[in-house]
């Protein structure tokens, strides 16, 4: 992510900017730019992005001109809450995120975003090609300025971030294996499978287990529980 520069163009409250904050690192961005801010970079700020956002706050550049914050990026993409921007075409987070996606890797794109009361100019948006706009279609959609950053950011990480591997560990084939056979062992003594098509109940059952991708512990859970079933049987 360290292609895009977000910028904020006067931001009005501290605590705002430092959600920007929090919901950069939460999404992997780092490099924040702030134009002509109304906001302090106070304790409000700093509470509010958290201690694992604070870096971000403390290397965010100030630029007094918005072509400043600018500068070095090959494409700049605004975005405003207003359906009509000087007949530009407003685009969702969603399809910016897919269009990004052959962008060149190494061009930096920036992604301005306006205060909290007045938005982006007409000057500051006609440095914008795209705009983006977030509407929900409901009777309120006016969003705050670091929930606005948030949904923009979670729709690029979600189209050009790397997938996330799973935290879990899966069971490997042959603990399923030994769990089906199993399964299908004590669910025949109990009579429940079908006596003419016990194959077609089986694959049901591999399809839903293997939908909840279940872990080596897990298997070992089933596995008792089918223990215990067949013990009780027993008896």
């Amino acid at each position: 992510m360290e292609k895009f520069r977000i910028v904020l163009v006067s931001p009005k409250f501290g605590g705002n900017v430092g959600m920007v904050a929090r919901a950069m690192k939460n999404f992997g961005f780092e490099d924040l730019r702030l134009v002509r801010p109304r906001a302090k970079l106070d304790e409000e700020a700093y509470a509010r992005a958290v201690v694992r956002a604070a870096d971000i706050l403390a290397l965010a550049q100030t630029h007094d001109d918005f072509e400043d914050a600018i500068k070095g990026c090959g494409l700049v993409i605004g975005t405003s809450r207003r359906y009509g921007v000087r007949k530009k075409k407003v685009i969702s987070p969603r399809e910016m995120a897919e269009l990004l996606k052959d962008s060149p890797p190494r061009q930096k794109v920036a992604l301005v975003f306006g205060s909290e009361d007045i938005g982006l100019t007409e000057q500051e948006l006609k440095h914008c090609p795209w705009v983006v706009g977030i509407h929900p279609g409901t009777e309120f959609e006016v969003l705050s300025l670091s929930h606005a950053v948030a949904i923009v950011l979670y729709e690029l990480n979600l189209a050009l971030g790397a997938p996330v591997e799973s935290r879990k560990k899966l069971a490997d084939t042959g603990d399923l294996e030994a769990m089906y056979a199993h399964l299908e062992q004590a669910l025949s003594e109990i009579g429940f499978l079908e006596q003419g098509d016990p194959r077609r109940m089986m694959l049901a059952f591999r399809s839903l287990f293997n939908r909840a991708m279940l872990t080596a512990k897990e298997v070992k859970m089933v596995r008792g529980m089918l223990r215990q079933m067949r013990w009780k049987k027993g008896d």
